[in-house]
């Protein structure tokens, strides 16, 4: 169980566990002993390892203070903007307290240290345990955009309010809503309401954007998440070729793929682009 913590929440633990400190060989973090439960405090976060039955009941007698301000949030995240390949996959998650302990012994927070299939796993997870909602836009329709005129980052916040626009369908409760910060507030209302395109009602109730909201919120890390795995699920479905080595991102990698499967007869090049790849950087790799 790993929680984000501020100062005066390391402080804290760190009273709480004081007559069990132990020693290890590592500078980064603090160890204590308490019982069957190993407590591991960083910089800014602590991790609870052990007994699962009694890193529960810790939770719930101490430390379910932590998560005061992480119910009932929606937070929303995106996954495939600044890849060359693939869609743009945009995420609405919302966590009320029902599914908080569940999600915090999954856990989440350590998401970025785990092996592809773990990762999978865990992706599946959430996605049982919490109420989201997903934005997919594919290649041919961001390019359409493209092509008429808009900036990428006015097709992904089309993406992020119409996934607010499915999530509250839900009818849900809730104390706010969380988007990391790309743009200032001002210029994300402007880009949806100067797309002509756009057909859905602008929501703006109680939403904020943070910088770094995947380290203070969980239900952005959620979002994160899925984004990811589902923006991979899509990567597979691409025929001809062995998704597992189409590059991620669009650097010199994208480069070194694009001049292999140019020359490779069985892939029609311009058509592989046109329906796999953004338009928007495709200045950068001719």
């Amino acid at each position: 169980m790993t929680f984000y913590i501020n100062e005066k929440q390391k402080a804290l633990i760190k009273q709480h566990y004081q007559n069990y400190k132990i020693d290890n060989n590592d500078n980064s973090y603090e160890s204590f002993q308490y019982h069957n439960i190993t407590i591991e405090i960083y910089k800014n976060k602590v991790i609870f390892k052990g007994n699962k039955e009694e890193i529960v009941e810790e939770y719930r007698s101490n430390w379910n203070q932590l998560d005061k301000n992480q119910s009932p949030i929606i937070g929303n995240a995106e996954f495939g903007i600044n890849n060359f390949f693939g869609p743009i996959v945009i995420i609405s998650s919302y966590i009320g307290s029902g599914n908080l302990e569940k999600l915090r012994l999954l856990n989440i927070r350590d998401y970025k240290e785990l092996s592809e299939s773990k990762f999978i796993e865990l992706a599946q997870d959430i996605m049982k345990t919490i109420i989201f909602e997903s934005v997919i836009i594919n290649n041919r329709k961001y390019n359409q955009w493209i092509d008429a005129g808009y900036h990428p980052n006015t097709i992904k916040t089309w993406g992020q309010n119409q996934a607010l626009v499915r999530m509250l369908q839900h009818r849900i409760q809730y104390d706010k809503i969380i988007i990391e910060k790309y743009i200032n507030e001002t210029t994300y209302y402007q880009y949806i309401e100067n797309m002509k395109d756009n057909r859905n009602k602008i929501i703006k109730d109680k939403v904020e954007f943070l910088t770094n909201a995947e380290s203070k919120y969980l239900a952005v890390t959620c979002s994160t998440i899925i984004s990811h795995y589902l923006f991979l699920e899509e990567i597979k479905k691409i025929k001809g070729i062995d998704p597992n080595f189409i590059p991620l991102g669009a650097g010199q990698e994208v480069n070194l793929f694009l001049a292999k499967i140019k020359n490779e007869k069985h892939i029609e090049f311009n058509k592989f682009l046109d329906r796999h790849s953004k338009k928007s950087f495709t200045e950068f790799f001719k």
